[in-house]
């Protein structure tokens, strides 16, 4: 299009790194989300919409009143779900699309540990690792569960 002139290293600018991996990372669970949320959204009456209608609710009161209060469940449960993963922070992503520019940008806690405790033939450092991140997971989601159950809502636990 002759928009820009030179190339942009997209992938070679550390600024940009953890914009491209939250960008990809909404674009790939938005559409399974999505899915979620519109099966969720059918098991609500269709009369409390023509009610609302009726009564002359706009179409932001019937979002705020009706739609969000009736997904109010899912959206629990699939976030106390994604808080087990707080740990693994997308280590798949971070793992395929780092180089050696953004080598410093994009470790976490996971390529850490793969590259000191596996590379390094550290086992016993790997394994006390891993166990202290599924240790900090089951904590967080024993938290959100907790808290969960406070507003109202079933648990899991």
């Amino acid at each position: 299009l002759g928009i820009v002139k030179d190339p942009i290293l997209f992938m070679g600018k550390p600024k940009l790194f953890w914009w491209i991996i939250g960008s990809t990372h909404v674009w790939k669970s938005a559409g399974f989300g999505a899915i979620i949320y519109l099966a969720s959204m059918t098991s609500i009456d269709p009369q409390l919409y023509e009610a609302a209608d009726i009564d002359g609710a706009s179409r932001l009161q019937r979002i705020f009143h009706i739609t969000l209060p009736g997904i109010r469940p899912t959206f629990v449960i699939l976030l106390i779900l994604n808080i087990g993963y707080l740990m693994e922070a997308g280590f798949e992503q971070q793992w395929l699309l780092q180089n050696g520019l953004v080598q410093d940008y994009s470790e976490v806690f996971t390529i850490y540990v793969v590259r000191y405790g596996l590379k390094l033939t550290r086992f016993s450092f790997a394994t006390a690792a891993g166990i202290f991140r599924s240790a900090v997971s089951i904590l967080l989601i024993a938290i959100a569960n907790s808290i969960a159950s406070r507003m109202g809502e079933e648990t899991l636990l």
